[in-house]
């Protein structure tokens, strides 16, 4: 359901801003630009998984994942509903209603997010890859991914040392992983600091097993508030 464009209208204010930023950062030449990279990790991702970027991370790409945040998610929603309109307009009250309906759903939803995230432990947990930026930022929490935005960009030797060296520090006793991916990385993790594995879901690769226990997006949602009561030890 993302809609292309749709993370600088929430999260940047405008294009422009975005390449302003981008020159004030130093993009004269290409060196300069690299250089920029490595003292200011990519300021524009971050809202998505900073904390790693402060370990070196390059997570690369506009975050896609804005559905994971209830809220965003409703905003997808209003602008499917204005195209259904414009093509069908015949149907707009039909569109109106169901649109109304799943917008509840999405503040319901919210609320029971914000409730079960209010009192924690921890406030950082540890995921297969950076795709829980927007939920984390809309709750308050950290995400420390194992890998970037895409599961395929994994971290170096020296990164992941890191990330082991943060679970330490926090004394976090959970890793997330997603059942769509091997997760070889993230289960080193948990068997090197003897921590439980629990899941996660991006819910951009759904398997019919997801699906069959859970539904719906309102359910791998449910399931993943659950996960984060138990990873960041909430009362």
């Amino acid at each position: 359901l993302a809609i292309e464009g749709f993370a600088h209208d929430d999260h940047h204010e405008d294009e422009d801003e975005q390449h302003e930023d981008e020159d004030d950062h130093g993009h004269e030449d290409e060196d300069d630009h690299h250089e920029d990279e490595d003292e200011h990790g990519h300021e524009d991702e971050d809202e998505h998984g900073h904390e790693m970027d402060e370990h070196g991370h390059d997570h690369g790409g506009l975050d896609p994942h804005m559905w994971l945040d209830p809220i965003l998610a409703a905003v997808q929603v209003e602008r499917i509903l204005d195209a259904f309109i414009q093509v069908d307009p015949d149907n707009a009250d039909a569109y109106r209603a169901n649109a109304s309906a799943l917008a509840g759903e999405l503040d319901e939803l919210d609320h029971e997010i914000e409730d079960g995230l209010a009192v924690c432990h921890h406030d950082h947990f540890v995921t297969s890859h950076a795709a829980y930026g927007y939920l984390a930022e809309r709750y308050g929490i950290e995400q420390i991914p194992v890998a970037g935005l895409s599961p395929e960009i994994e971290p170096s030797p020296r990164e992941l040392a890191a990330i082991s060296d943060l679970i330490a520090e926090l004394g976090l006793e959970h890793v997330m992983v997603e059942p769509v991916l091997s997760g070889e990385l993230t289960r080193a993790l948990a068997s090197e600091h003897d921590i439980d594995l629990i899941p996660i879901h991006a819910i951009e690769s759904v398997t019919q097993a997801e699906l069959d226990d859970h539904d719906d997006y309102f359910g791998l949602m449910r399931d993943n508030l659950a996960s984060l009561v138990v990873s960041l030890d909430c009362a």
